[in-house]
């Protein structure tokens, strides 16, 4: 992070310097008494089971120089700047930060998927640019500062990734990253509870098209039926990638691998084959995401392919694992209807005994019980052999996937006897998927799997 000046931050925040000298420099931005930086400014943080306030004299006299307060303070040593609000103020010192660079800022947002095109687009970018981008999940009003505070000098690019659960949060995270690109994955079910409806999920996501700089660019997946039925109301030049009619960067010869997924890709100057080595064709939609970024910056699809070619997969997202003689297909880090449905696609290409381990899928409202039987329905239709589910909601997949004809599924409420059962079941030679919403963590059954000797 390059020095800021206290003057800087009472004027980006609106607040006011209680003691402490205007000219003095931070050299970087703590939220954690536990992560502390010499000469960070810390920011103490507000939630429903703590107050950090409470901190601000241990992380002075732990290396801070300065302290943002919303609060009386009861220490008046080195800096303090009292403001109305913490993490508002947060976010205006992040948005005051990335003004200070003018290289290309991408947005990513959508239903599914966004971590995956974010690595991706990365990974192409990266061919010609050094690029930053959001580490691992840092997509909300916390995360996203802390992405920016780590831009330098020496960035060309950078990649933010924006989530949400409900209206006015993409915007307040697009009036901190003011993008050139905005890239929208897809409109699905995920938090429909709270939203209501698709339509809302859009109006949502939408938010972001406005903070797009006027000469900027939005890139949507257009065999989306929301967002290409939208594409004309998005007020920005909009390319749309996909399969269908009317695309400007499409895809044909798509072949798959239980471990790669190849295609042709084509746009208006080039066609080029491409190769990804992770499994799966819904896969070919996120590198064509990557590849449109990539040519409004100057890369060509040639040199898209080339980077993309040497991606590998993140962890916990369509990772391949190894233990012994069984396979695991680690996609435990989140899950929604349409994700969970191209995974058991990823499972059916393999010839060994084809297992799921399904959670449930939360933030769904009233689709849960469609949903979940869905997928029972969906493990039936992509021939897995077992499945066994963790949580209440998943044991309607069971009970569909029974209904269908299924012999081997098997609903637990219990992590513990879920492990155990599992272990009994499994043999050389099986596939098993593990893939569940984040707050599942059915990353334990990973772990508890890896670990053991088979």
């Amino acid at each position: 992070m390059n020095p800021i000046t206290i003057e800087n931050i009472v004027a980006a925040t609106g607040g006011t310097l209680l003691c402490g000298d205007l000219e003095s420099k931070i050299t970087a931005i703590c939220t954690d008494t536990r992560n502390i930086i010499p000469g960070a400014l810390f920011v103490p943080l507000v939630g429903e089971n703590f107050d950090a306030h409470n901190f601000i004299e241990a992380a002075l006299e732990g290396g801070c120089v300065a302290a943002l307060s919303a609060k009386p303070c009861k220490t008046l040593q080195k800096t303090i700047i009292s403001v109305a609000d913490t993490k508002k103020a947060l976010g205006n010192i992040a948005s005051f930060y990335r003004q200070q660079f003018n290289i290309p800022f991408l947005a990513i947002t959508g239903s599914v998927g966004k971590t995956t095109v974010k690595e991706l687009t990365a990974t192409v970018l990266s061919a010609r640019y050094n690029v930053l981008k959001t580490a691992g999940n840092f997509n909300n009003e916390i995360g996203l500062p802390l992405t920016l505070f780590r831009l330098e000098n020496t960035h060309e690019a950078a990649i933010t990734e924006m989530g949400m659960s409900g209206f006015g949060e993409i915007d307040a995270l697009a009036t901190m990253a003011m993008p050139d690109i905005g890239i929208v994955t897809n409109i699905g079910l995920s938090h429909i509870e709270k939203l209501g409806s698709q339509e809302n999920i859009y109006k949502a996501k939408a938010e972001l098209f406005p903070h797009i700089k006027e000469n900027g660019t939005v890139i949507i997946n257009g065999d989306d039926p929301i967002l290409s039925a939208h594409r004309t109301d998005i007020g920005r030049k909009t390319i749309a990638v996909g399969l269908t009619p009317g695309c400007d960067i499409t895809a044909t010869n798509i072949s798959s691998t239980p471990e790669s997924v190849s295609f042709t890709a084509k746009s208006t100057t080039e066609e080029i084959p491409i190769t990804l080595q992770i499994p799966g064709e819904h896969n070919v939609i996120n590198a064509l995401l990557a590849c449109a970024a990539g040519q409004i910056l100057g890369i060509s699809l040639a040199e898209a392919a080339a980077a993309l070619e040497k991606y590998v997969a993140t962890d916990k997202r369509m990772q391949l694992i190894n233990v012994g003689d069984i396979t695991i297909i680690n996609d435990c880090y989140n899950a929604a209807p349409a994700s969970v449905e191209a995974a058991l696609k990823v499972l059916s290409s393999y010839t060994g005994r084809k297992i799921a381990v399904l959670g449930d899928i939360k933030e769904l409202g009233e689709h849960t019980e469609s949903a979940h039987r869905k997928i029972g329905e969906q493990a039936v239709l992509f021939k897995t052999d077992a499945l066994f589910t963790f949580g209440e909601s998943a044991a309607l997949s069971v009970d569909t996937a029974k209904e269908k004809g299924m012999k081997e599924a098997f609903a637990f409420t219990d992590i513990d006897l879920l492990k155990t059962a599992l272990q009994d079941f499994l043999k050389p030679g099986d596939v098993v998927l593990i893939k569940a919403s984040r707050a599942m963590r059915l990353e334990r059954i990973t772990d508890f799997l890896t670990n053991q000797t088979h």
